[in-house]
């Protein structure tokens, strides 16, 4: 089930025990409302991974019905439609969805669904009208806060959109602020008794009084102090590094809109360093799979904001994006798909501005975009004759080729339209338009033909994403498939068999571990400090250890730093058990003297 174990278990808990937690420890980060739901699922149906797996597609569907009803209000229903097939057609969305457990689809769904509330709310004209969709925006509201604490994100919403209105017309923000007050405090009160509902900090069956490490488990504010949340022995972050981190989070969910759109574009992986073996390599800020739809993107939303003033929306999609541009940990699709479908309806707002301001203006944007395009190309041809990103990655080149190819091109477009009529380019210039008349396509067909052109690749598209999804299946069906098995739950299951039910287990994935062996488990903390990881052995009274091999979600991975405790400690660890994917270690803590540790 993914990353599902600890949502399953942790609401099974609370509705068999009134316990929201796993291993023995309360969760104090993650809100309460997936598990809840799993839990009544499993209590009424049975505690099924297929069950929840169904629960997962079925709010999936949910969520992009619900946006194609929120973008069609706002785009054309062609195009609307395109967002969200694109989107439910895309390997990202498929993975997540049939392979793991997460509250995104609950949470889009209920924000999503709040959104399209809130019109209804504004446009209310009768006092019961407004009572029946403000009950209901309250109750959206509130469970969204239950399903991840990313929807403080449109509490602040309603408090910008009415400071905007506030900046125009006093008495409008006054009517607003009546209007959302109800739901505006009953969200600020369910949000505050959550955040303070746990005495000491746990989260996923781990408790941040374990190791003094900065970051997770400690709270979500907590976490943002650190340089890196995968990677918490690099300490605390300084300014420079919260700036590089939300221009790297702000490149990540650039790449990843490209890579769910466009189908083709594979992940590439670096050549090991510092212990650090295959991280995923990222597309530098010259590619236009990075630079094109930030600015798209940024101008979609520019322009929303010019139309609508500053609604609930776009404020909402502005207070979602800097929570995560903040987060330190890797970006990943779970963060990204709740906003996916805000993001392509800017992006095509984006687009729609650009052919505006073009047509409208051509010289000004050419020599606006001229030094910026000649910047690109310079860097993108320096990118192609640097340093390889994966290596020597043959399609890493030919990105970095395409990126160069349609920078120079914007240039000399942008040159061209700046002094065509000037000097030795005009004999140029009047070439082009002669042939340009020449064409035989009138101007009403071209429209036609564009939007003939622009259905065939959103087709092909489609057709690539439900052929990727169908091998994709397969493997989910395919027992033996590696995507049917989890190192983690491996290990877990034979300890279970193997092992004596006291021994106590150090793992890096301690919820799925605990799940499979039902063991007490201790978590194995990413850090390559030899004498931390002995003292809590020893404090713990660990007497297994789980090393997954190939595991980079934490870092340094499980290896890196057992292989650092090892060479502190050679005489005190005994393998008992391996094989490709993870190794089990007996501890054996009486061959240490009381000075070591």
């Amino acid at each position: 089930m993914g990353g599902g174990v600890f949502w399953v278990d942790s609401g099974r808990s609370l509705i068999e025990h009134g316990f929201y937690g796993v291993n023995g420890y309360s969760e104090t980060n993650m809100p309460p409302g997936l598990p809840a739901l799993l839990g009544v699922m499993g209590a009424a149906l049975g505690y099924s991974p297929t069950i929840f797996l169904r629960a997962m597609a079925v709010f999936g569907t949910l969520a992009f019905l619900a946006s194609y009803e929120l973008l069609r209000r706002q785009a054309p229903r062609i195009v609307a439609a395109a967002i969200c097939v694109l989107l439910m057609t895309s390997l990202t969305h498929f993975t997540l969805v049939t392979r793991g457990i997460w509250p995104c689809y609950p949470y889009t769904f209920t924000t999503i669904s709040a959104l399209l509330v809130a019109d209804k709310l504004e446009a209310a004209t009768t006092l019961i009208s407004r009572i029946i969709w403000g009950a209901l925006l309250t109750a959206l509201v509130v469970i969204s806060l239950m399903f991840a604490s990313a929807a403080i994100a449109f509490l602040g919403a309603i408090v910008a959109s009415i400071v905007t209105i506030f900046l125009r017309n006093r008495h409008l923000a006054l009517a607003r602020l009546r209007l959302y007050l109800f739901v505006l405090l009953s969200g600020i009160v369910v949000q505050g008794l959550w955040m303070h509902h746990g005495r000491v900090p746990a989260s996923a069956g781990i408790s941040a009084t374990q190791w003094p490490l900065p970051g997770f488990p400690q709270s979500y504010l907590s976490q943002l102090k650190v340089k890196k949340g995968n990677y918490p022995d690099l300490g605390l972050a300084t300014p420079r590094d919260v700036v590089i981190r939300v221009l790297e989070n702000a490149r990540d969910e650039a790449e990843m809109l490209s890579r769910t759109l466009m189908r083709i574009l594979p992940v590439v992986r670096t050549a090991p360093t510092e212990g650090v073996k295959g991280s995923r390599a990222h597309f530098g800020w010259t590619s236009i799979f990075v630079a094109v739809p930030l600015v798209l993107v940024a101008l979609g939303w520019c322009d929303s904001i010019r139309r609508t003033g500053g609604g609930l929306q776009e404020w909402y999609f502005a207070g979602y994006e800097f929570i995560y541009l903040l987060w330190p940990w890797d970006w990943e699709p779970r963060f990204f798909l709740p906003i996916a479908p805000l993001v392509c309806l800017y992006l095509w707002r984006g687009g729609e501005t650009v052919i505006l301001l073009t047509r409208h203006n051509p010289q000004i944007i050419a020599k606006a975009w001229l030094p910026v395009g000649a910047i690109l190309t310079i860097c993108a041809a320096l990118s192609i004759h640097g340093f390889p990103i994966g290596g020597q990655s043959p399609y890493v080149k030919l990105q970095n080729e395409l990126s160069f190819a349609v920078w120079l091109l914007s240039a000399v477009l942008s040159a061209w339209i700046i002094w065509k009529n000037t000097g030795w380019l005009k004999p140029a210039s009047a070439a082009v338009q002669s042939w340009s008349k020449s064409v035989a396509v009138t101007r009403m067909i071209r429209p036609r033909l564009l939007q003939a052109l622009a259905a065939a690749i959103v087709l092909c598209l489609i057709f690539l994403g439900l052929t990727m999804q169908l091998k994709e299946a397969r493997a989910n069906l395919d027992p033996n498939s590696i995507v049917n098995h989890s190192a983690d739950a491996d290990a877990g299951e034979w300890i279970r068999s193997n092992t004596d039910s006291s021994n106590i287990v150090m793992a890096r994935q301690v919820a799925s571990v605990h799940h499979f062996s039902q063991r007490k488990v201790v978590w194995f903390p990413p850090s390559l400090d030899s004498r931390l990881l002995m003292k809590g052995i020893v404090e713990y009274k660990v007497k297994l250890i789980v090393v997954v091999r190939d595991s980079y979600y934490y870092l340094p991975p499980d290896d890196v730093c057992f292989d650092a405790l090892v060479a502190a400690y050679p005489d005190s660890f005994h393998l008992i058990y391996k094989t490709q994917e993870f190794e089990i270690f007996r501890v054996d803590a009486e061959s240490l003297s009381p000075g070591q540790t």
